[in-house]
C-alpha cells in the first residue's frame, strides 16, 4: 500500500481538488451528465450521487417508507435511485460542500481501502444482509474488486449476512490475490488513479503532499470530524439507517468453520482482470456461462443472426450499462425485423432479471 499523508493533508488537498474542478465552470444547475462531463473520477461522482440519495433513504425511513428487512425491496431500490439520478439538478452551493466530502472520502478509499470501505459498509452496524451490502457495492468504483468478491463468496456460502469479521478476514486475502492474478502491486493500482483523479504525475503529487505537511501546525478543524445536526451524515457518511440486521447479525454466532474456510476469489478477479485492470462501474452481470448452452444458441440465431462474436459483445455492452434503463436502450439497439419476437421477449426478460438478482 501507498504511505498514506495525515487525514489533515487529505483534507487539505481535497479542499485544492475541490476548488480546482469547479474553478470557471459555470453552470446555473448541476445535472448527472454535467458532473460525469467535469469530474475526471467516476468514484467522485458516484459518492455525490450517495450523498443525495442516503438521505433520501433516511427520510424514507424516518417515514416509515423504508424496510431494511424487505430484501426484495432493496434490491428495487436502484432502479427507482436511476430514474431520480436521470432528473438531477444540484445548485452550485449544493454541489460544492457534496464535491469536497466526495473527493475527501474517494482519497480515503484510494489510500486506505480496507479500512475505507469498512466504514463504507460497518460505520454504523455489525452487519449487513446480502441484499444491502449488494446495494451500497453500487456506489464502490476504487477498489471494486473487494466487495464484489466478498458476494461472490457470501452467495456460495448461502449466507444471508455479510458481518464486519468477515470483511476483515477476507479483505487482506482478496487484496492479496489481486497482485497474483493481475501481475501488479496494489501501489501500481492506487498511484494510477491517484493521477486520474488528480492530473498530475505520482512524484509531483507526493512533493505537494510534502508540502502541505510541512504548512500544517495542527489538524485542520473540518465538517467531517463534527457531530452536530447534519455533520453526523458527513461523520459518517457510509451509512443511512440506525436500523438494519445488525441485531440479527451479532446475536447468532456464525460458524466457526467459515474462518477455517480459505476463500479463493481467484475466478472473480481472473475474469475481471484478463485485461489490464480498468475501473468497473457495476457487478458482472452478463455472464456467458449463465446461460445454458442451448438458450445461448436460439439466442445467437434468432436475434444476432448466428453471428457468436455479436452476441458475445452485447453482453460486454451490457456489462457496462450503469441501469436497467441503459440496459433496455441496448435491447432496442439488437431488435431488427428478422429477430424472433419470442425469442427476444425471453431474451429481455432475462436483462432485467440480471438487474433485480
Amino acid at each position: 500500500m501507498l504511505a498514506a499523508p495525515s487525514d489533515a493533508v487529505i483534507e487539505a488537498f481535497s479542499r485544492e481538488l475541490q476548488r480546482t474542478w469547479l474553478a470557471g465552470k459555470v453552470y446555473s444547475t448541476w445535472s448527472l451528465p454535467t458532473l460525469q462531463e467535469n469530474f475526471p473520477s467516476q468514484q467522485v461522482v458516484k459518492l455525490i450521487l450517495f450523498q443525495i440519495e442516503s438521505k433520501v433513504l433516511q427520510q424514507m425511513q424516518d417515514m416509515g417508507f423504508w424496510d431494511w428487512e424487505d430484501g426484495q425491496l432493496i434490491a428495487q431500490m436502484g432502479d427507482f435511485f436511476d430514474r431520480i439520478e436521470g432528473k438531477l439538478a444540484l445548485s452550485p452551493a449544493q454541489l460544492s460542500t457534496l464535491l469536497f466530502n466526495a473527493l475527501y472520502h474517494s482519497l480515503q478509499i484510494l489510500l486506505r481501502p480496507q479500512a475505507a470501505l469498512g466504514q463504507f459498509y460497518f460505520g454504523q452496524r455489525a452487519a449487513l444482509m446480502l441484499e444491502e451490502f449488494g446495494f451500497y457495492t453500487r456506489y464502490v468504483v476504487y477498489f471494486d474488486f473487494l466487495p464484489s468478491a466478498l458476494l461472490s463468496y457470501a452467495e456460495r456460502q448461502g449466507l444471508k449476512v455479510i458481518d464486519k469479521k468477515l470483511w476483515e478476514e477476507k479483505a487482506p486475502r482478496v487484496l492479496t490475490v489481486y497482485e497474483e492474478e493481475t501481475q501488479e502491486p496494489i501501489e501500481a493500482y492506487q498511484k494510477r488513479l491517484l493521477e486520474e483523479l488528480v492530473q498530475k504525475r505520482w512524484p509531483q503529487i507526493q512533493e505537494h503532499w510534502q508540502r502541505l505537511e510541512e504548512q500544517s501546525e495542527e489538524l485542520i478543524k473540518s465538517v467531517i470530524t463534527e457531530d452536530t445536526g447534519e455533520d453526523v451524515l458527513l461523520k459518517n457518511l457510509f451509512g443511512t439507517s440506525p436500523k438494519g440486521p445488525s441485531e440479527a447479525g451479532e446475536a447468532r454466532a456464525r460458524n466457526p468453520l467459515l474462518s477455517a474456510i480459505d476463500y479463493e476469489p481467484r475466478q472473480v478477479l481472473r475474469e475481471r482482470f484478463q485485461a489490464p485492470p480498468r475501473r468497473a462501474d457495476t457487478l458482472k452481470r452478463f455472464d456467458l456461462d449463465a446461460i445454458p448452452i442451448h438458450k445461448q444458441f436460439v439466442f445467437i440465431q434468432r436475434i444476432f443472426e448466428g453471428d457468436p462474436i455479436a452476441f458475445r459483445q452485447a453482453l460486454e455492452r451490457l456489462n457496462e450499462a450503469h441501469s436497467l434503463q441503459e440496459a433496455q436502450a441496448l435491447l432496442q439497439t439488437w431488435k431488427s425485423p428478422q429477430s424472433d419476437p419470442q425469442t427476444f421477449q425471453e431474451f429481455e426478460k432475462w436483462v432485467i432479471s440480471r438487474f433485480s438478482a
